[in-house]
C-alpha cells in the first residue's frame, strides 16, 4: 500500500521538480525560527508575490496568531504564496486582493479550540472568518466570498471551478500539504526553498497530523464521508464505538433492499 501511495505521490510532482534537490536544501534550512508570524507578514513580498498590507489583513494575521501554534500560522502564510503562485501560474487573477489573503491565512481556525464548533472544520473556520469580517465591516458580498474559500478549500473540483479567490485559498492549500499542482506550475526547487525559509515548516508534516487526528477524536462525527474519515480510521477514532464507516460501508448498510 506504501508503494502504491508513493507512487501515485511521485506521479503528481513535475517532471521538471527536483525532489532530491530540493530535500536537500530543505535540510539545510532551520526550521525553528524565533520570528513570529506577524513579523513574517509584514515582509513585503515573498518569491514575487507581493503581501497585502491593510488594517484587515494584519488584522486576520492577529487573530491567526492569537490562537494556532506557530506551525500552523506559518503554514497558513505559506498557503497564501503558493495559492498565488498556481493562480497565477494557470493564468489566473485574483480581483480581491483581501479577500484571498483573508481567506488562506484564517482557512484552518477551525482546527484550534477557540473557534471549534460541531461542524467539520473548514466550516467551523469559515464561520469563525465570517463573524471577524463582520466585526471589521467587511460588505457581506466579500465576507461571503471568504466563507466559500475557506468553506471549500478541501473540496477539488469544485473550488477550481469558482472565484479566482476561492481558487487561490484551495490550490495553495493542496499545493502546501500534498505537493498537487507542481507538475502544473512547474515551480522551481529555489522557489519553493524561498517560501520556505521565509515561513518555516516547523516540522509541519508531523504536527499537522496531530493537529486532524486530535481534530478527529473530538469530533468524529463530523469525519463521517469527509476526507478526513480516513485520518480518523488509522488514529482509531470510533463513533458509538464503532470505526468511522466508509462510504461503501454506509450504501451497503442503506435501509432499502437494492
Amino acid at each position: 500500500m506504501r508503494s502504491r501511495c508513493s507512487s501515485l505521490h511521485r506521479t503528481l510532482l513535475s517532471n521538471t521538480f527536483s525532489r532530491r534537490i530540493l530535500q536537500r536544501r530543505m535540510r539545510s534550512l532551520k526550521y525553528g525560527s524565533s520570528i513570529k508570524p506577524m513579523a513574517l507578514a509584514r515582509l513585503k513580498s515573498v518569491a514575487g508575490v507581493i503581501i497585502p498590507d491593510t488594517a484587515l489583513c494584519n488584522a486576520a494575521v492577529e487573530l491567526l496568531e492569537s490562537g494556532s501554534p506557530g506551525f500552523l500560522c506559518t503554514h497558513c502564510l505559506r498557503t497564501y504564496i503558493f495559492g498565488s503562485l498556481a493562480v497565477r501560474g494557470l493564468g489566473r487573477s485574483v480581483v480581491d486582493e483581501e479577500a484571498a489573503f483573508c481567506g488562506a491565512v484564517l482557512h484552518d481556525l477551525g482546527l484550534v479550540p477557540p473557534y471549534r464548533r460541531d461542524n467539520r472544520f473548514e466550516v467551523d473556520g469559515a464561520d469563525a472568518a465570517r463573524q471577524f469580517c463582520s466585526k471589521h465591516q467587511v460588505p457581506p458580498e466579500r465576507a461571503d466570498l471568504v466563507w466559500k474559500a475557506i468553506a471549500l478549500h478541501t473540496s477539488p473540483g469544485i473550488a477550481t471551478r469558482l472565484a479566482d479567490e476561492i481558487a487561490l485559498v484551495h490550490l495553495g492549500a493542496g499545493l502546501e500539504l500534498f505537493g498537487l499542482g507542481l507538475n502544473k506550475i512547474k515551480m522551481p526547487p529555489q522557489v519553493v526553498e524561498e517560501v520556505f525559509e521565509k515561513y518555516p515548516r516547523m516540522n509541519f508534516k508531523a504536527e499537522f497530523r496531530n493537529l486532524l487526528v486530535q481534530h478527529c477524536r473530538n469530533n468524529p462525527a463530523a469525519q463521517v464521508l469527509n476526507w478526513t474519515d480516513d485520518v480518523a480510521r488509522t488514529a482509531g477514532c470510533t463513533l458509538r464505538g464503532q470505526p468511522i464507516p466508509t462510504a461503501s460501508q454506509l450504501m451497503s448498510a442503506a435501509p432499502y433492499t437494492e
